[in-house]
């Protein structure tokens, strides 16, 4: 950071600080709010999080992550027969991955058709009861979560 930007940060932090409560903070807080700043600032961009880092970066990083996934779909098993099937005939790398959609659709078409069956023989007060008990449950899960996170974050008393 250049002098001027960190004497504005500085001046905003002061400014911050100063109003927020009717206490005194101690005077070492202004200078560890500070430190932790700087330290977080000589971070390497490789070592912060993905969408800080410079668009370029995070361009490779997605194309390379696409690239990888593609290629262990692809190329599995990765025999030394399967390789120079893969590099005599391009377009028979394809055909694995086809087959093994096929089968999934067809499979979930199954699924489907036995779904479609059983929601059809259902009586309405069924489908209700279910919506009731999935919203409670989603309800008590939310509050449970929310008496764990106030428990967690709750400061021991002294």
């Amino acid at each position: 950071m250049d002098q001027q930007s960190e004497q504005a940060l500085e001046q905003r932090v002061t400014q911050a600080l100063a109003g927020t409560a009717q206490f005194k903070a101690p005077h070492t807080l202004e200078a560890q709010v500070l430190e932790g700043i700087e330290r977080r600032a000589r971070v390497p961009w490789w070592q912060r999080r993905v969408p800080e880092w410079p668009l370029l970066a995070q361009l490779l990083f997605g194309v390379t992550g696409i690239a990888t996934a593609a290629a262990l779909l692809l190329l599995r098993p990765a025999t030394p027969r399967a390789l120079g099937t893969a590099i005599g005939h391009p377009a028979a790398v394809l055909q694995r991955p086809a087959a093994d959609l096929h089968a999934t659709l067809n499979l979930l078409a199954v699924l489907h058709r036995l779904l479609d069956t059983m929601a059809g023989t259902l009586p309405d007060g069924v489908w209700y009861g279910g919506l009731a008990l999935c919203a409670a449950a989603y309800i008590a899960l939310f509050c449970l979560i929310a008496f764990c996170y106030r428990l967690v974050q709750t400061p021991a008393s002294r």
